[in-house]
C-alpha cells in the first residue's frame, strides 16, 4: 500500500512539474516581444554602429571613472579609466578578441572566452538568434531588482547555456547570466540593464551593473548615439594585441 501511495504522489508530481512548464511562453515568442518591444526588427536592421559614454564605478569601493563603448558590424571595443585602477580595454576586431589592463597586462582570448565576446559583437543578436545558438527554452520566473521575469536558457553552438531574463511587464531585457571558463577558473557574472531610453530608434539600457567576484560594476551612460561615425582606428589592436598575437602565432 505504502509502495502504492508513494507511486502515485510521484505520478501526480510528474503530472505537476508538466502543467507548470505548459504554463510557461514559449521562448521564441518572448524573444520576438524584447524586439518589438525595443523598437522592432527593422530598427534593429537598420542599425550600423552603437556608441555609450558614461561613468563607471565599483559599488561601495569609493573607485570611479569613466567609460567608452563602441560597436560596429562585428566589430566592439570597452575602455575604462578607473581612479587608483588605471586603464582598462578590451575589445574584438572581427577575429581577435583581447583584454589588457594595467594590474593584469594584455592577454588574447579564445575559447568559451573568445566565442562569448564575438556573439557580443552582434548588435542585433536577437534577431538572428538562431544564427548563434541550436536552442531556446523557457526555463521559469524569477526576480531580477525585484521585478518578475521570465528565464529563457540559450544554448550557443560554442560554449555553455546562458540565460536571460525578460521583464513579464515590459518584455525589456533586464538580466543576462553566463558561466565561462577563464585562466583563473569558471567565472559565474550577472549583467543587469535598467533605465532604459529611446537611441536612434531603439530602447536602450542607459544603466547596466555587471556582478562578478563578489563585487558590481555599474555603469551609467549620458550620451548613446546609433549610427554615428565611429572614430578612425577605434577597433584596430593596440601594439601590446599586435605583439602577443604575432608571438603566439
Amino acid at each position: 500500500m505504502l509502495a502504492s501511495r508513494v507511486k502515485l504522489a510521484l505520478v501526480f508530481a510528474v503530472a505537476a512539474s508538466a502543467a507548470c512548464g505548459a504554463d510557461l511562453p514559449a521562448a521564441d515568442g518572448l524573444i520576438r516581444r524584447f524586439i518589438d518591444a525595443s523598437g522592432g526588427m527593422a530598427a534593429y536592421e537598420a542599425v550600423r554602429t552603437l556608441a555609450m559614454e558614461g561613468t563607471v564605478e565599483i559599488v561601495g569601493r569609493n573607485i570611479s571613472g569613466s567609460v567608452t563603448m563602441a560597436q560596429e558590424g562585428r566589430k566592439t571595443y570597452t575602455g575604462m579609466e578607473l581612479s587608483g585602477v588605471g586603464k582598462i580595454e578590451e575589445g574584438f576586431d572581427g577575429e581577435t578578441a583581447w583584454q589588457s589592463s594595467e594590474p593584469m597586462g594584455t592577454r588574447l582570448l579564445d575559447g568559451e572566452e573568445k566565442a562569448l565576446a564575438r556573439r557580443g559583437a552582434n548588435l542585433a543578436i536577437f534577431a538572428s538568434w538562431r544564427d548563434e545558438y541550436t536552442s531556446a527554452a523557457t526555463t521559469g520566473s524569477e526576480e531580477i531588482d525585484g521585478r518578475p521575469a521570465w528565464k529563457v536558457t540559450m544554448t550557443p553552438k560554442e560554449g555553455r547555456p546562458e540565460n536571460y531574463y525578460f521583464d513579464r511587464e515590459t518584455g525589456l531585457l533586464s538580466g543576462i547570466g553566463v558561466t565561462v571558463a577563464t585562466p583563473l577558473g569558471d567565472i559565474a557574472t550577472r549583467v543587469l540593464m535598467a533605465d532604459y531610453r529611446a537611441a536612434g530608434g531603439l530602447k536602450t539600457p542607459f544603466r547596466v551593473t555587471q556582478e562578478a567576484f563578489g563585487q558590481s560594476i555599474r555603469m551609467t551612460f549620458s550620451k548613446v548615439t546609433v549610427n554615428a561615425p565611429i572614430p578612425a582606428g577605434r577597433f584596430d589592436l593596440p601594439a601590446a594585441v599586435k605583439a602577443l598575437a604575432a608571438k603566439q602565432q
